[in-house]
């Protein structure tokens, strides 16, 4: 029987494509709609939502309009000492970027280090995204609002210790490079919005990290004076008593960076990795099924393998808890019964399925490393 050949862009194969992508949705949706009913549970055994409005998972990194790749580099890989890499994904947010791409509702955290003063465009979307529910955390930066301002108190950037109010309400006393500003608070009817986080070890007190709340959407920031992104050998830093200083605070330092992060709810515990699982051959159709199996009688060896230069599957009537699963080779379950899934409804799924033939037969597994290499071979 010959099969004629559909192109990608062919109306047919698009509906039908169209059709089980949205069969998947509907059943992925459903067992979610379940699964948040049992909230509470989820939240008595320890898992905490990230982002309260429902932003992906997305920092932004803004370094004005000069600043290039060495720098988003450097505090990168900063920012990386201390989240949870496995659940966010950073990037550069350029110039050109602010005011045209649509980043506001796919950002959780955006944050500002520039010492360039911030156009009245910028600052009007930085406040947008405030207003959405975004956090933004500020590194020397010219960025406030609600009443702080900015005083210029030395020419140059010091080395000055500063006593840091932490989450769990001690403090922390370490040396950082400080931008020779800091910020004033201006009278105002409502002060509970700005919390002081920081101050200099002088005889001023001068504020050097805030915490503000702005918004009814959870919109918050956190603007600091002092350098807690920049590392250590990447400070221009005038002495070696200076380079010293940083370099025994290093530890605090990063204490303290996780700490604001955390309490501006991003997760920076280290999450365990996820116990590969099997995959279930599934169909709704029992004769496509059967029909399935047959075929595969002459494309595995005596062993049910059917082998790959990137993964091999390897076919079995049902699971054994000792089992091997690793990413080069995935035992593939074929008998449907003993198949049950919280995240997937193969019922569902069947009921919404508007096609005759394609999506059929489904290939499902809870945890694996990429679903780009099963077919592969």
């Amino acid at each position: 029987e010959h099969h004629h050949l559909h192109l990608s862009s062919c109306h047919e194969c698009l509906q039908l494509e169209n059709s089980t992508i949205e069969s998947v949705k509907f059943a992925s949706d459903d067992s979610n709609s379940k699964l948040e009913e049992k909230n509470d549970d989820h939240l008595a055994r320890g898992i905490k939502r990230v982002d309260i409005a429902g932003k992906p998972p997305n920092i932004l990194i803004y370094l004005g309009s000069e600043s290039g790749k060495v720098e988003f580099e450097q505090m990168k890989s900063v920012l990386q000492e201390c989240i949870n890499k496995d659940s966010y994904t950073i990037y550069q947010l350029h110039e050109e970027q602010v005011l045209k791409d649509p980043w506001i509702d796919n950002s959780v955290l955006l944050i500002i280090a520039t010492d360039e003063p911030i156009s009245e465009e910028n600052h009007k979307k930085f406040m947008k995204f405030l207003s959405t529910g975004g956090k933004i955390l500020g590194f020397s930066s010219y960025f406030t609002f609600d009443g702080i301002q900015i005083k210029r108190k030395n020419k140059m950037k010091t080395v000055d210790e500063l006593v840091v109010s932490k989450m769990d309400s001690t403090e922390v006393k370490l040396n950082l490079l400080v931008s020779g500003c800091v910020f004033e608070e201006v009278v105002k009817e409502d002060t509970s919005k700005v919390k002081t986080l920081s101050r200099l070890n002088n005889a001023d007190k001068d504020t050097v990290i805030v915490h503000l709340t702005y918004g009814d959407s959870g919109g918050e920031a956190i603007l600091s004076q002092a350098h807690l992104e920049l590392d250590i050998n990447s400070m221009d830093v005038q002495t070696e008593e200076d380079f010293n200083l940083l370099k025994i605070s290093n530890t605090k330092r990063y204490e303290v960076l996780k700490d604001i992060l955390v309490s501006l709810g991003l997760c920076c515990e280290l999450s365990e990795i996820p116990v590969l699982t099997p995959l279930y051959l599934l169909s709704s159709d029992e004769e496509i099924h059967l029909a399935f199996l047959k075929w595969l009688e002459g494309n595995v060896d005596a062993e049910g393998l059917r082998a790959s230069s990137k993964v091999s599957l390897k076919f079995v009537s049902s699971h054994e808890s000792k089992m091997e699963i690793t990413p080069s080779l995935m035992p593939v379950i074929t008998e449907i019964g003993s198949f049950s899934s919280e995240h997937f409804s193969l019922k569902t799924y069947q009921h919404n399925l508007q096609t005759k033939k394609l999506g059929k037969i489904v290939l499902f597994a809870e945890v694996t490393t990429t679903t780009m290499n099963l077919l592969d071979g």
